[in-house]
């Protein structure tokens, strides 16, 4: 894990030392006139190499966090010689003796608990492929930007609806006079419900394959189907629609600020701005961006009045880039800057609950596909968001086109 932290703080620096040498002038040029051909050769193979050094932090953090995970779970295996026996018990009964046909992983906070602990041969973790279950761990979180970002994550045993009542209106007093009635109004409230919505993938592949194979098909089939689950769970977290599936954060969240009409539908500093104090004051103060990807690299140039960069790159290991103070996630399910697009929301994400039913159920069947002679394997996931207060999070919509 030192190493780990080592390179992230190694490549930390050297972005930041990108931007300074190369990125910064360049924007500082385009904030003045138009680039020459020259510049704009240089300013592509900048971005190109500021994007690169933002997929390598990504990867070395979530490599951090898979270790992490791995080390507080052999911890607690190593602690309690029961959970341990039980654990490999039916792990075991799974992957290598077959005798079982699943096993669920309970994915409760930031990690998947059941990560894969690196136990010893003597312990019977010899018996036991690995990669199966390491490579489930990371997927789900590579994709979903506003876990990132602090959603609220709730776990439920069953997957009945849950209704939340909520106050909706807070009521307001009044001045009377003496000995006249007290008026005012009252306080109103209404319900949202978290539902569960069922994200799976099925894959089938020969016998053949899963024996012969030199190299771990299992824990390829384990890693598409996490990916493939995380990225449909990004989706409807981010930008699902809300009839019959998830209400994203960005369809939940309304509108805090538009922009100017024929800008292209990017921000402009004051845009910015306004929308962060287009959210109350008490959601600011652990509010954080969600930003498209595909918007970052025009943010990162934006200037205040004084001719500083509002986009701060972090040096320090397990902190986000900043604008304007606060934390920035990217998230590539976000539209494009256009008009009438979102590209931007802003506030405090955990007011965003994400519920999950129990855990990712990862399940192989050798009779699915008895005809064929094929090995089915399949996960499911049942999970849903929901924004739980509107005026906690807001918006920036794209200007009309000109």
């Amino acid at each position: 894990m030192t190493a780990i932290r080592e390179n992230i703080k190694r490549v930390l620096e050297e972005r930041a030392n990108a931007w300074e040498t190369a990125g910064k002038p360049l924007a500082d040029i385009a904030s003045t006139r138009e680039f020459s051909g020259e510049e704009r050769t240089k300013f592509e193979a900048a971005e190109r190499d500021f994007t690169a050094y933002s997929e390598r932090l990504k990867a070395l953090n979530l490599s951090l966090e898979q270790e992490r995970a791995i080390s507080e779970f052999s911890a607690q295996m190593a602690s309690d010689p029961t959970v341990r026996s039980a654990f490999e018990t039916e792990l075991r009964s799974v992957v290598a003796l077959r005798t079982s046909p699943a096993v669920d992983f309970e994915f409760t906070g930031k990690e998947m608990r059941r990560a894969l602990a690196k136990v010893t041969p003597g312990a019977g973790g010899a018996v036991v492929p690995g990669t199966f279950w390491d490579q489930l761990m990371v997927p789900l979180r590579n994709f979903v930007s506003v876990l990132q970002a602090g959603a609220t994550q709730i776990t439920t045993a069953s997957g009945e609806d849950i209704t939340l009542p909520r106050l909706a209106g807070f009521g307001s007093a009044a001045q009377t006079a003496e000995a006249a009635a007290l008026a005012g109004t009252d306080p109103t409230f209404d319900q949202l419900v978290l539902r569960a919505y069922k994200l799976g993938e099925l894959i089938y592949t020969s016998r053949e394959l899963v024996e012969d194979s030199a190299i771990d098909i299992e824990g390829l089939i384990a890693d598409l189907i996490g990916q493939n689950i995380g990225i449909l769970l990004g989706q409807r977290l981010t930008t699902g629609t809300g009839t019959n599936q998830t209400a994203g954060i960005v369809t939940a969240a309304t509108v805090g600020v538009t922009g100017a009409a024929g800008a292209g539908g990017l921000p402009t500093f004051d845009n910015l701005i306004d929308l962060q104090y287009s959210v109350a004051a008490p959601y600011r103060v652990n509010a954080s961006w969600v930003i498209a990807d595909t918007a970052l690299g025009s943010i990162r140039k934006l200037k205040d009045s004084t001719g500083a960069y509002l986009w701060e790159p972090t040096t320090q290991l397990d902190e986000p880039d900043r604008i304007l103070g606060k934390p920035v996630f990217g998230d590539p399910n976000m539209a494009a800057p256009a008009a009438g697009a979102t590209p931007i929301v802003f506030g405090d994400m955990s007011k965003y609950w994400v519920r999950f039913v129990n855990s990712l159920r990862v399940e192989r069947s050798d009779q699915a596909a008895f005809a064929t002679d094929q090995v089915a394997f399949r996960g499911i996931l049942r999970a849903d968001g929901i924004l739980t207060d509107a005026s906690a999070v807001k918006s920036f919509k794209g200007g009309a086109a000109a």
